[in-house]
């Protein structure tokens, strides 16, 4: 059996939310704040068996923000379904009443938890209540199918949900035989009646043996006559000492050692260690229980599995776990698990607006290449991509190093406002952009690419950047744009690229590009931002080159990108000495003297042939070279802070909010 999906409605960070399907194993990722440890409670509320049903009685403090409050008569709903229970007889009888399906299909069950007042009012159909209600005003049910009639909180005993909370201390529990995993296990895999009735019977005659020693005779009658002492015959107590005699003291006294000399016993081993023995212990016994006869169908969830684990454990431990058939459930900050989690099992939560959205990879949205080769890519450091508020897709390291440098530069920290760029080591930005777009997990993302606009024989060899904007739009759904694009494309390259400068017409066709969030360069990365940062290219250069004839030569390719006569054979000599060094080396140490330029809304006036005013993402756009990478970055900054890049003083004065909602750009 699996949970297959979940909707949650006006509970705590939840308006509506629709996880369909719901993965299994599922991992849930988001950034703090955003309610992966509240969908948890909301699963509680329909399947913890452990749940103190008081807890089931919401407050106010439970309701969503944007919903009816709880004295205007609001309804909370958790509904969970669940399927693959064919073949189990125990689980259609529990579920029967709940299945929702028609015969001959799958079966699926539908549970609904549902907090509502007790008598229908005003409220309820639209208006206001005659009297504000209180929480004892509203009473919880859990139901089956869509009829509320049909009780179905039983079901929580056969299918139940078992949470291991972030802040666990798994050491205190195995020092707590009542808590303890290991007597959980042993309890369902005990001994043999005949072993129990010898060890028993050893243990008798060890105690009768340690009775005759004179100490412990000593030891016993020394407390006896301290008690009858203190109490007097009103409490008679007889002390005396003796070993467990009973099977379920025998498991109860059982430890568990991490030597094979038994001398190292859990407590003295690391917490992360501790808890890895927990995790195992409990997979282990909800094993038996499933395979029992009468077992139930337990669903684990466990809360940050990577507290006290250094990282190459978290990604051997979790990369078993998750690539194996288990109902497991984790929610998790850390990338390196999410590095080795299939892309089938995430569920992405972010924000939207005033609630919390959840996304998925479903089905047949990725050919199984495509699957493999973003599994492969989502490594440690590119697996941030699922945790930031927004992510910008680039070519390589040299764009990855440069463009959060220039943000800097401008008074916008990428890392201030969560935004994460990524490399993808190439120009096939195709299935990124589809992981991240609307049809999967939905978060906001941009693009950054070169134009590599050329002259070739064949119209997808002359604009080669632009092309791919085209398909970025025709991913992100937006046919109109795509046609448009095409349409564009087809105009500008009927014309022959001029020795310096774009074809005329270009313009358009890249501030149209950008509407979907494709910023598309002029020609290469690194002749593109020449002209507006030619003094820190020849600083960085000069740290590889030390001779002075190297040097000069250098300062003297510069200059025509200076005043924006570069050629195509200029432009190919600058790029031919910086790859004599590295692209990505030279953009490194590039990048620390970006970082520390302080005039940079200067030098963009002066590209603009201006000493003052506003600047507009139009202006941006329309210039030559780095107009892509400044027009991203505009961009970047009225959606995560309302403000131009270059922001007026009465931009500032007017603190702008953000102006688009983060859940996605399209």
């Amino acid at each position: 059996m699996r949970l297959s999906k979940v909707k949650i409605t006006n509970f705590r960070n939840f308006r509506n939310m629709v996880i369909d399907p719901f993965p299994t194993p599922a991992v849930i990722v988001g950034e703090n704040g955003v309610g992966k440890s509240n969908l948890l409670h909301a699963l509680r509320l329909v399947l913890d068996p452990d749940l103190s049903n008081r807890w089931r009685r919401l407050q106010a403090d439970d309701v969503h923000d944007g919903a009816r409050a709880l004295h205007e008569g609001v309804e909370v709903s958790v509904i969970v379904e669940l399927s693959d229970f064919d073949d189990d007889e125990d689980a259609i009888a529990t579920l029967d009443g709940a299945i929702i399906t028609q015969d001959g299909q799958p079966r699926v069950a539908r549970l609904t938890y549902l907090f509502q007042p007790n008598t229908p009012t005003e409220a309820v159909f639209g208006a206001e209540p005659s009297q504000p209600l209180t929480a004892d005003d509203y009473s919880w049910t859990i139901y089956g199918a869509d009829d509320p009639g049909v009780d179905m909180r039983h079901a929580k005993d056969y299918v139940p949900l078992s949470v291991l909370p972030a802040l666990r201390d798994a050491e205190g529990d195995f020092a707590r035989a009542e808590r303890s995993p290991l007597v959980q296990l042993l309890r369902e895999r005990p001994p043999s009646a005949d072993i129990v009735a010898s060890t028993l019977d050893a243990l008798k005659q060890a105690r009768n043996q340690l009775a005759q020693d004179p100490t412990m005779q000593q030891a016993v009658n020394e407390l006896a006559a301290r008690l009858a002492a203190m109490t007097g015959p009103q409490l008679p107590l007889t002390p005396s000492l003796d070993f467990a005699g009973r099977e379920d003291d025998l498991i109860r006294s059982v430890q568990l050692f991490v030597d094979p000399r038994s001398s190292r016993g859990i407590q003295h081993t690391s917490t992360g260690t501790a808890n890895v023995v927990y995790l195992a212990l409990l997979l282990e016994r909800l094993k038996l229980r499933r395979q029992a006869s009468d077992g139930e169908d337990t669903l684990l969830a466990v809360e940050e599995p990577e507290a006290h684990l250094h990282p190459s454990l978290q990604r051997k431990v979790f990369a078993h776990l998750l690539h194996e058939p288990n109902r497991l459930l984790l929610t998790t900050h850390s990338p390196h698990i999410a590095a080795v989690t299939p892309l089938s099992s995430i569920v992405l939560t972010s924000t939207l607006g005033d609630h919390t959205v959840g996304s998925v990879v479903p089905p047949g949205v990725l050919t199984a290449t495509e699957t493999a080769d973003l599994e492969r890519y989502l490594n440690v450091t590119r697996a941030e991509i699922l945790f930031a508020r927004g992510t910008v897709l680039v070519e390589g390291a040299a764009d990855a190093y440069l463009l959060p440098a220039l943000a800097e530069a401008a008074g916008f920290p990428l890392d201030d406002h969560g935004i994460v760029v990524s490399s993808v080591e190439g120009t096939d930005f195709a299935p990124y952009a589809t992981l991240l777009g609307p049809r999967a997990l939905q978060r906001p993302r941009w693009v950054l690419t070169d134009g590599d606009a050329a002259d070739g024989k064949h119209r997808h060899e002359m604009e080669p950047g632009l092309w791919r904007a085209r398909k970025l739009a025709n991913i992100a759904g937006e046919t109109e744009l795509h046609q448009e694009l095409d349409r564009g494309i087809d105009a500008i390259t009927a014309r022959q690229l001029p020795e310096s400068g774009s074809r005329p017409g270009r313009q358009h066709v890249v501030k149209a590009a950008a509407r979907v969030g494709a910023y598309v360069g002029n020609h290469t990365l690194e002749t593109d931002i020449a002209p507006l940062l030619h003094p820190e290219m020849a600083a960085a250069y000069y740290a590889f080159r030390q001779r002075e004839s190297n040097r000069a030569v250098f300062r003297a390719l510069l200059v025509p990108f200076e005043d924006g006569t570069a050629t195509e054979q200029q432009r190919d000599t600058l790029v031919d000495k910086i790859e004599t060094i590295g692209k990505g080396r030279y953009a490194q140490r590039l990048a620390a003297h970006i970082a520390r330029v302080t005039d940079l809304r200067t030098r963009v006036l002066e590209l603009l042939g201006r000493t003052e005013g506003p600047i507009t993402r139009d202006d941006l756009l329309a210039i030559e070279g780095p107009g892509a990478i400044l027009g991203l970055l505009d961009d970047l900054s009225f959606t995560f802070r309302g403000l131009p890049l270059f922001p007026t003083a009465a931009d500032t004065q007017a603190g702008a909010a953000p102006t688009a909602h983060l859940g996605s750009n399209e």
